[in-house]
């Protein structure tokens, strides 16, 4: 497994164009479900950010069954932003089966690399330039951190952050892979790669999954900071629920051998 030190917390760039230059193509992957109050804001701030960067670009949005207005939604910004990708789940399949869709929709749509960003607005555009050091790397996994130098979180109670910091630097350790935020869906990963993980997990779970299961295959790792902030949007609420079950999931993987 290769450990990619001397690509890891790469600093974002003031000039996008610059840090994109011989950057493979990739898509923005946004898994939605019930994100009418931020999705209009969240593909609108994307699409101003990827307007600078040269390299081929587009954005791919999965509904995942949302029962408000968010497909409709969407539908409005296909019109106006022709590069915006959509499909649709006729019922919600869970965050884990939305992103099965988006890997084989970037894949069929040629993309080298999918970067995964949540439709709530909590992760500024701007942090996508970090990525691009080591995509042009070609690394096969790359995490966005809260954890690591540069990478913090805002607005997050107390008990939220140690719950997640805590269970983080279990894996870390138990795990050893050059990771420090397993649970953060803020990820760039390879199209060609991504479709070669069998993930079968149906809730938030599927990210350790992911990365247990790229750990296994011998995928490479990067990671670069970002900083969480918490959402803007009236109306637009978290998905993730905190609950025992889901905690006994997450060891599990933690502790699989």
């Amino acid at each position: 497994m290769q450990d990619p030190a001397d690509t890891s917390s790469v600093a974002a760039s003031s000039h996008p164009a610059e840090s994109a230059e011989k950057l493979p193509s990739f898509c923005i992957a946004l898994p939605t479900y019930n994100e009418a109050a931020a999705i209009e804001n969240c593909v609108t701030n994307i699409s101003s950010f990827l307007s600078t960067v040269p390299t081929r670009t587009a954005i791919i949005a999965v509904d995942d069954g949302s029962s408000d207005k968010t497909w409709e939604i969407l539908l409005q910004l296909q019109r106006k932003f022709p590069s915006l990708i959509l499909d649709r789940h006729a019922q919600n399949g869970g965050y884990g089966a939305a992103q099965r869709t988006l890997c084989r929709v970037a894949a069929e749509n040629g993309f080298e690399y999918a970067l995964v960003m949540d439709a709530d607005g909590t992760q500024a555009p701007h942090f996508i330039a970090n990525f691009f050091e080591p995509m042009r790397h070609r690394i096969d996994l790359v995490k966005a951190t809260r954890y690591d130098k540069g990478g913090t979180v805002k607005g997050v109670s107390w008990q939220r952050y140690w719950i997640s910091r805590a269970g983080n630097l279990l894996a870390r350790m138990v795990m050893g892979l050059p990771i420090t935020d397993f649970t953060n869906g803020f990820r760039a990963i390879r199209t060609q790669a991504w479709a070669r993980i069998p993930t079968t997990e149906r809730g938030f779970i599927v990210l350790i999954e992911e990365i247990y299961l790229a750990g296994k295959m011998g995928f490479s790792f990067a990671e670069v900071p970002y900083i969480l902030t918490v959402r803007q949007e009236e109306g637009s609420e978290s998905k993730f629920t905190y609950q025992w079950s889901i905690y006994w999931r997450y060891l599990h993987y933690i502790f699989k051998r």
